[in-house]
């Protein structure tokens, strides 16, 4: 029984003195970030093609065990419908050849598809997934409300997913929009987030989890409660979760995913976790 927990980043200025010493170059934060959690969100190849040398550093700085878990470009993705499909084609396969020598260090692959890309496009994201050629998982994020409509439309595209053994991406924002924005990470986390429905389906053996704490961390545990009880229902059907965990400015989202591992332990007396916090005084003085 695994669960893979990861932050959407591995270094934030207020996790020096905490995840890694103030002393610790840049650089090497990968590293220490590793020997707390087994898994990271990669936004960074969304956004700009990556360096292969550079990726190479980063997949030669974590242990054997460790996943990343890349995002793919945005030019197969956010920029799907205004480019010609030939050219999507084409970045597709140049990401995928990226990621080939990373292959025993990879998590799901996540395909994120903006609001823009409603019913219609379902053709083609089925088509990308059947292009993936890596051995590793891929995963795949939607965010129109047409997919989540308990009817026809959202049947199809999971039972297209489940066909393909591909992941559903689960996006949990209900915390960050569960109060009026007070703060300036919540005025910002509602600007940025997706207010979709929480539809924690499974439909292959990687299921990936996208959790958007409240700040005011009290407030979570509803939720981690819920996420706690499913998390232990795919472990007993012998899947493997990717839980990545945010909080509106992501300084306590360590402290949440802890929480959350806390309660899955309490619920399943065989599952062992291996995500332990380093405890200082600077984690104290975080809150």
């Amino acid at each position: 029984m695994m669960i893979y927990y990861g932050m959407a980043q591995w270094q934030h200025p207020a996790w020096v003195n905490w995840l890694y010493p103030a002393s610790l170059p840049a650089a090497e934060r990968i590293g220490r970030y590793s020997q707390v959690f087994s898994t990271v969100e990669v936004g960074s190849t969304f956004y700009t093609k990556v360096d292969d040398a550079q990726l190479l550093r980063w997949y030669e700085s974590v242990a054997e065990d460790f996943r990343f878990c890349f995002k793919a470009p945005q030019t197969v993705t956010h920029r799907l419908l205004e480019r010609p499909w030939h050219e999507v084609q084409g970045d597709w396969f140049a990401f995928m050849r990226s990621l080939q020598p990373l292959q025993s260090k990879l998590g799901p692959v996540m395909l994120q598809f903006p609001s823009m890309c409603d019913e219609r496009t379902l053709e083609v994201i089925f088509a990308l997934c059947d292009m993936w050629t890596l051995a590793t998982p891929l995963s795949v994020e939607v965010r129109n409300l047409a997919y989540f409509d308990k009817n026809q439309i959202e049947q199809r595209f999971l039972a297209g997913l489940s066909d393909r053994n591909v992941n559903r991406v689960v996006m949990d924002s209900r915390p960050v929009f569960s109060t009026e924005a007070y703060c300036d990470s919540l005025v910002d986390a509602q600007k940025k987030k997706p207010r979709v429905p929480c539809h924690p389906v499974a439909t292959a053996g990687y299921p990936v989890v996208r959790f958007i704490g409240h700040p005011d961390l009290p407030r979570n545990d509803v939720w981690l409660d819920q996420w706690a009880k499913k998390l232990v229902q795919w472990l007993e059907e012998g899947r493997t979760p990717f839980v990545f965990v945010h909080s509106s400015d992501n300084i306590a989202a360590p402290t949440l995913a802890s929480q959350l591992d806390q309660k899955v332990q309490a619920l399943c007396p065989h599952y062992r976790s291996q995500l332990i916090l380093p405890v200082s005084q600077e984690q104290g003085s975080l809150w």
